[in-house]
């Protein structure tokens, strides 16, 4: 019990990352949209590398302009695209499961 708060005292500073990271509606979107469109499980890996990769982008250059709705998360480089990647992944098995709930295989 002592590691768990531990491990939950050591993520705090990425709270606020974590959590913009499942509801960036870029990730959401793309993962959705390739989760449903994926034809095998193998491919949620692609989805959600894509979805978090492109919500990191998009997010970044959107921020450069002056649109960013998310501040002061790309300081954390690292846990930022991976917890993206994370999230995409897991939006693209919501959107694959959704898709085989739907219409059976």
């Amino acid at each position: 019990m002592e590691t768990l708060a531990r491990l939950v005292h050591d993520l705090s500073p990425f709270r606020g990352v974590l959590v913009m990271a499942f509801i960036d509606p870029v990730v959401v979107i793309i993962g959705l949209w390739m989760g449903w469109n994926a034809t095998q499980p193998a491919k949620i890996i692609l989805a959600g590398l894509a979805a978090g990769l492109a919500g990191t982008v998009f997010g970044f250059l959107s921020t450069l302009v002056g649109l960013g709705w998310f501040d002061g998360g790309y300081r954390f480089w690292g846990p930022h695209v991976l917890f993206r990647i994370f999230a995409g992944m897991l939006w693209a098995v919501a959107g694959y499961a959704a898709r085989r709930v739907k219409r059976p295989a």
